[in-house]
């Protein structure tokens, strides 16, 4: 079975990098010798990424982890601000972009819907990942998430 996902939902989940990234760490890394990451033709299937050049599979939990990993590199030492809020039981931050200061995300806990952001990342995740992409949003643990929230949450810790 071949997973339709949107280029909108592939471009913040996976790419040529990441995948090679995730092969390397498999030690399935004999393609190299032929190919370069450039070349590689991906596809998301049942059971996890087809990697064409590589002759292999990645499985959804392999990438979910690398996904995770990624954001918490993300987010070590992101700048993080605890804001006050009104409304028991929920919690608010401002995450300021390392790269752009200018740039700032709102990230909200509240104990009736969980963690959010206003980010893209975390807005294309929520709205596709469970009807687009279900293998990986239960590798995922069903959870939505994104450097932002990390760095708010380790900020919380």
């Amino acid at each position: 079975m071949i997973t339709t996902i949107s280029s909108a939902l592939q471009s913040q989940t996976y790419d040529k990098y990441l995948v090679d990234h995730i092969l390397y760490r498999l030690d399935r890394y004999k393609w190299a010798e032929i190919y370069n990451h450039h070349d590689l033709t991906i596809e998301a299937w049942g059971t996890g990424l087809w990697v064409k050049q590589a002759g292999t599979i990645i499985s959804y939990r392999e990438l979910a982890a690398m996904l995770k990993e990624r954001a918490e590199n993300k987010a070590f030492q992101s700048p993080v601000k605890r804001i006050p809020t009104n409304i028991k039981g929920t919690k608010a931050f401002v995450v300021t972009s390392r790269r752009d200061h200018e740039r700032k995300y709102i990230v909200q806990f509240s104990q009736r819907h969980g963690w959010s952001c206003n980010c893209m990342q975390y807005r294309c995740w929520e709205n596709r990942m469970s009807t687009e992409f279900p293998q990986l949003y239960k590798a995922l643990n069903y959870k939505i998430f994104c450097h932002h929230i990390v760095a708010a949450y380790n900020h919380d810790k």
